[in-house]
C-alpha cells in the first residue's frame, strides 16, 4: 500500500504582489479568482482522508475556498520572518 501526498499551495494575496516578507494578509481579489479558476481541477483532491494547512489566513481561506476542510497544523507555517515581518525588500 502507498502514500500519495499532494501539495496545493495558497493563493497569492497583495504582500506577495508587493515583495514583502510574509504578513499574513487575505486572499485579495486576484487569489479569490485563482481560486476558482483552480478548483475544477482540484476536486478529486477534496476526498484525501487527511487535509492539512499553514495556520495563515491565506492558506486556511485557500483550503476552504476549495472546499477541502483543511486541518491548520502550526508545523506547516512559513518561515518566522522576525523583524522584517510585513517589510518590503528595499525596507
Amino acid at each position: 500500500m502507498g502514500l500519495r501526498v499532494t501539495l496545493v499551495t495558497a493563493a497569492r494575496s497583495s504582500s506577495l504582489l508587493a515583495e514583502r516578507f510574509d504578513d499574513d494578509r487575505p486572499l485579495d481579489e486576484a487569489g479569490w479568482y485563482e481560486v476558482q479558476q483552480a478548483a475544477p481541477a482540484l476536486i478529486p483532491l477534496g476526498a484525501a482522508e487527511l487535509r492539512y494547512c499553514s495556520p495563515t489566513p491565506r492558506s486556511r481561506a485557500t483550503g476552504t475556498a476549495l472546499g477541502y476542510a483543511p486541518l491548520a497544523q502550526p508545523a506547516l507555517r512559513d518561515c518566522d520572518m522576525g523583524r522584517w515581518r510585513g517589510l518590503t525588500l528595499a525596507e
